[in-house]
């Protein structure tokens, strides 16, 4: 499993032979640094970025929102491939019922998470 979203974008720009400058190219930065930043885990890219990235990719938006879908799910412990198929596979369900559905696993999990003592 990945420790963060951005371990997943690098290994994907490794394997497709993609440098950092044609993602920096592709979202007009002048340097690196924002896609080194995010490929560290500082941050995930959102919304136009995030698909422009995966464009560079060679990805479509929706394989970019399973990806990030399928990096939470697993940052959740939610890692057995038939949950995620289920949860993809889910008759017209869009992009906010899906993070809608994600927040709630995350509340019941933080609310499951034993708290310290105070002493």
């Amino acid at each position: 499993m990945a420790k963060h979203f951005g371990d997943k974008l690098r290994q994907l720009r490794h394997e497709r032979g993609i440098g950092q400058e044609q993602i920096r190219e592709a979202l007009g930065y002048k340097t690196n640094s924002y896609i080194s930043d995010a490929e560290r885990g500082k941050f995930i890219p959102q919304g136009d970025k995030l698909y422009k990235w995966g464009e560079v990719l060679g990805l479509s938006p929706e394989q970019m929102d399973d990806l990030l879908l399928e990096y939470k799910l697993e940052a959740l412990g939610l890692d057995d491939p038939a949950f995620t198929l289920m949860f993809k596979e889910v008759p017209n369900m869009t992009r906010e019922e899906k993070q809608s559905l994600i927040r709630s696993f995350e509340n019941v999990i933080h609310s499951r998470t034993p708290r310290k003592k105070r002493s």
